[in-house]
């Protein structure tokens, strides 16, 4: 028989020191690569307001991307607009010729990379920092996450390197983790870029977190500035959608030609038109409004996405008189006032001017027609008498009345709409 004897091991524990017998542990994998998605969307032809209260206004999945406060419902998103002008900049996000280079290099605390970007016409960089595995083994037999400090430097045409930014990697991960950083280039070429670790390296083999420079990305930007054309550029986060989201956008739209004597209510009503003093038949620069009298008169004369009819065969007077009698304020059903007529549409399919032209006038109980030359309108509102019949200028004073019983009459109407608290 053989007596094994010995001593301390408190309790019989495993390899490694491993008081007290528990069984060694490991933290999940807290990283995980990152993707961005990147839409352009076309908002409107022509100029436009702009989007209601900015972020706000924006919603992905019908969530807004900031709260009434201002806060953010998203986080590591990018939005980028243009209001449609004729000399709007192009939105420098959007991806034109992307030229990968593969760099495959370790940098490390005494020892840094550094590439050269020679060819002038590169807008920005996107920089893939490659870690084997960041994870840390214990003495106990516990695996845990690391961190690392790196840092990106610039130098333009010899003139020193700065920093562009520093950034730490936490978390754990047991395989191949990236990460990828984007840099602007904004000085004159030649352009030298430098990776440096800040962080000590590792000492020991239980510690891993190397660093790699993986590869960089030459990008050339599109420089397409969609001039007369409203635009939104949205970039962001993949890991919060599972597909690319639906976007929708509350919009003060094209700003049209008003009246010299009108004034546009953006604070109680908003978009309505009130008039001051005797109208001298000029217009003042063009504005947003919903009054749907001067929204159809900008349909109709505009030579980009409208009708292009010569202002001189529509009578501006009439489209006047419609535009009172549309800002007139009336109950709105809920203990106070509203216009008696608004237009908040989109028109974003093709069809007959005249079809256009008809729903438009049926926004103010109106109708159009041509005649004389000229476009005419004409709207279904209270207004004196023109003529009027009596016994004695009908033939033997007799009236002859004839009609159907009311229960035999149907009328149908279809109505589309868009609730804005649902976003339906």
């Amino acid at each position: 028989m053989t007596e094994l004897r010995g001593a301390g091991g408190g309790g019989g524990g495993g390899g490694g020191g491993n008081a007290g017998g528990s069984t060694p542990s490991e933290a999940s994998d807290s990283l995980q690569s990152v993707q961005f998605g990147a839409v352009l969307d076309l908002i409107s032809e022509g100029v436009i307001d702009g989007i209601e209260g900015g972020l706000k206004g924006i919603y992905l999945d019908n969530t807004p991307i900031q709260d009434s406060n201002g806060n953010d419902n998203f986080s590591g998103y990018t939005v980028v607009t243009r209001n449609g002008t004729q000399d709007q900049p192009f939105i420098s996000g959007l991806n034109g010729t992307p030229r990968e280079k593969l760099v495959n290099a370790e940098f490390t605390k005494s020892t840094s990379v550094t590439r050269q970007i020679t060819d002038n016409d590169v807008d920005r960089l996107r920089i893939t920092v490659q870690l084997p595995a960041l994870q840390e083994f214990e003495s106990d037999g516990d695996i845990k996450g690391s961190s690392v400090q790196i840092k990106v430097q610039i130098q333009y045409n010899g003139g020193g390197f700065t920093d562009a930014f520093t950034d730490t990697i936490s978390g754990k991960s047991s395989n191949v983790y990236k990460r990828d950083y984007m840099v602007e280039l904004t000085g004159d070429f030649p352009v030298d870029v430098r990776l440096v670790r800040l962080s000590d390296d590792p000492s020991t083999a239980r510690l891993q977190n190397d660093t790699y420079w993986y590869s960089y990305t030459e990008i050339i930007d599109e420089r397409l500035r969609y001039p007369n054309s409203a635009l939104a550029f949205l970039r962001f986060d993949s890991r919060q959608f599972s597909g690319i989201p639906r976007r929708k956008y509350l919009v003060r739209g094209i700003k049209v030609k008003i009246p010299s004597n009108a004034t546009v209510d953006t604070t109680t009503y908003l978009g309505r038109i009130t008039y001051s003093g005797v109208w001298d038949g000029t217009f003042s620069a063009a504005t947003w409004t919903n009054d749907p009298a001067w929204c159809l008169y900008d349909l109709l004369i505009n030579t980009r996405y409208g009708a292009s009819i010569p202002e001189a065969s529509l009578d501006k007077y009439d489209f006047y008189s419609i535009s009172q009698y549309c800002n007139a304020l009336v109950n709105d059903g809920k203990g106070g006032q509203e216009p008696r007529f608004s237009c908040n549409l989109l028109l974003n399919s093709r069809d007959e001017v005249y079809n256009v032209i008809q729903e438009m006038t049926s926004l103010f109980r109106g109708i159009a027609y041509y005649g004389a030359g000229s476009l005419v309108l004409q709207q279904d509102k209270p207004s004196d008498s023109q003529y009027l019949l009596g016994p004695s200028n009908v033939v033997d004073g007799i009236f002859n009345y004839s009609g159907t019983s009311q229960k035999a009459r149907h009328t149908t109407a279809t109505v589309a709409y868009q609730e804005y608290d649902t976003q339906g």
